[in-house]
């Protein structure tokens, strides 16, 4: 009795095992596998090759230095934020190696915490401070698991998403990554009075200029953690005047990723890439595993005793008397 009391325990501790294992991947995974309401990151990039219009001289300045400073910060007691939303705010500044200013920008954005879609409709966001703002598609991370497929990605700039196309599979530092690009068609991101000159129009004091921005992204994405492990764009911002002449650029340079964001992406992209995996494959395999195995251990118990209690038993009626116990008359 004892011997199948055993037995039994050991096939349910089985069946517990593999019913935990379930568990684990459809229901705890994905509770868990979801993005940070406070986030933090602050990645840098810098060019060597910036043309800009230099308004004390009214020329144009070639070859410059420049860099890119940049905030993610969460936001966990923002309105929106919670089980299902995080908000994140992103910050950037463009400046020169004399501490020039060029641009600042920045805007908020309500992401969904499983698919990385921003939330058009939360009314967290906002573009340079300016409320209610509609953010469609990716922004400052791709989905868990992410796919070789083109992403509608959100541009601050031209304040429009355009399509990231997948562009192949690389290696950075040994860690497999998604390249994605994204060229941004021309876009009228501002109107303002300027100098004829400055749009094409010499003939003229002052015209509408329209500045229109142009840019090529390229993003190298990690897929499991859907990560940004590293980026590059190509801006170029032209004035153009009312007859449709370009004058001068505004702004073109090349920005790169410094070598130290760049190696903080990588650690962020197999950290975060582990603790998926961890989740929804290496436990829940584990405890099927372990189910299986005790189902088996079980079962082969259960049928031993079985087999033992099946074997033949040899009766006493059967076997012959010794010879010493005959009776005599």
């Amino acid at each position: 009795m004892r011997g199948r009391t055993v037995s039994l325990i050991v096939v349910g501790l089985g069946a517990f095992a593999l019913v935990a294992a379930l568990c684990v991947r459809l229901i705890l995974a994905p509770d868990l596998v979801k993005l940070p309401l406070d986030q933090k990151a602050e990645p840098e990039a810098s060019a060597s090759d910036l043309t800009m219009f230099d308004f004390s001289t009214m020329e144009q300045a070639d070859g410059l230095d420049a860099t890119v400073l940049q905030t993610v910060t969460g936001e966990p007691g923002a309105d929106g934020a919670g089980a299902d939303l995080a908000v994140w705010n992103f910050g950037s500044t463009i400046q020169t190696a004399d501490g020039t200013l060029l641009d600042e920008s920045s805007y908020r954005v309500c992401i969904d915490r499983r698919t990385a879609a921003s939330d058009p409709d939360c009314s967290s966001s906002s573009v340079d401070g300016k409320a209610d703002a509609r953010i469609e598609g990716l922004t400052l991370t791709f989905p868990f698991h992410t796919e070789k497929r083109s992403y509608d990605l959100f541009n601050l700039t031209a304040a429009k998403s355009f399509p990231a196309k997948f562009a192949g599979v690389e290696k950075l530092d040994g860690l497999e990554v998604y390249k994605f690009e994204q060229d941004i068609p021309e876009t009228v991101v501002e109107q303002k009075e300027v100098p004829g000159t400055m749009a094409g129009q010499p003939d003229d004091a002052s015209v509408e200029g329209d500045f229109v921005y142009t840019n090529t992204r390229t993003l190298w994405v990690e897929p499991t953690s859907g990560v940004i492990v590293t980026a590059q764009e190509k801006p170029l911002i032209v004035i153009r005047g009312p007859e449709g002449n370009t004058g001068v650029t505004w702004l073109s340079a090349t920005f790169k990723a410094t070598d130290e964001t760049l190696n903080e992406g990588l650690d962020r992209a197999r950290d975060t890439s582990d603790k998926i995996t961890m989740i929804e494959r290496t436990v829940p395999l584990a405890l099927a595993g372990l189910g299986v195995l005790l189902l088996i251990v079980g079962g082969l118990l259960l049928w031993r005793r079985g087999a033992s209690a099946d074997a033949p038993r040899h009766e006493d009626d059967d076997t012959e008397r010794p010879l010493q116990d005959a009776r005599t008359y």
